[in-house]
């Protein structure tokens, strides 16, 4: 045998001629219950006040297609190297608004494969800690001081400078990003990091004397 019958054959022993139905039952079915727990894992971790149903459903189809693809791929060598071939010249240009919205369509995807591919404890362990992973990430940094807006309008005449004053007696820290001085009122916008204690003590801004209204802006875009 020559080496290029050897190498051909080596190829060829990693594709299965058949697909049985039971590798497709338990294949598409580990995808749809690790969508479903990736679907679980979005909606509690979610910063969205309203849910994105579009978004949803996409990740329980894309976990899906992918496993149907990879037991595609895995069952014939030329569907594999055609559907390579089909998939490079497609283009996706749908808009992603949050950056975590990225990373959920990439665990699905990769559930997909996973499932696909027989490798059911890898999709379940896979899951589990990166499910792990994301629910930590979420309650840590909800403990850190969040970007808001602080608008603040005083009366025609006071001097804007004390409402800076105050951020600093409180020790909280703050950005002035516009003072406007009108005929009837003066207004401040202040960049300010805040968390949930910390949202208390703005209470004091209100006490400052010629205080027209105090609003608070949260600028978070996830």
């Amino acid at each position: 045998m020559s080496i290029i019958d050897a190498f051909k054959n080596s190829v060829l022993e990693g594709f299965n001629t058949t697909i049985s139905g039971s590798d497709i039952v338990f294949g598409m079915c580990a995808a749809l219950l690790a969508s479903l727990f990736i679907l679980f894992i979005y909606q509690c971790t979610m910063k969205q006040t309203t849910l994105n149903r579009s978004f949803c459903i996409s990740m329980l189809l894309v976990c899906s297609i992918s496993a149907m693809m990879v037991l595609t791929i895995t069952s014939n060598l030329a569907l594999s190297l055609g559907m390579v071939g089909a998939l490079s010249i497609v283009r996706f240009r749908t808009a992603v608004k949050d950056a975590s919205d990225t990373a959920f369509l990439f665990w699905a995807v990769a559930a997909g494969i996973t499932s696909g591919a027989g490798f059911y404890l890898l999709t379940l362990l896979g899951c589990l800690f990166v499910g792990v992973v994301c629910i930590l990430s979420v309650v840590l940094f909800d403990r850190i001081s969040k970007p808001y807006l602080l608008v603040v309008r005083l009366e025609a005449g006071k001097d804007p400078n004390v409402v800076e004053a105050v951020l600093k007696q409180l020790n909280l820290k703050h950005t002035l990003s516009s003072q406007v001085q009108l005929e009837s009122h003066t207004e401040v916008i202040c960049e300010i990091g805040l968390g949930e204690k910390q949202r208390k003590q703005l209470s004091k801004v209100k006490e400052i004397p010629g205080i027209i209204s105090v609003s608070l802006v949260d600028c978070r875009k996830g």
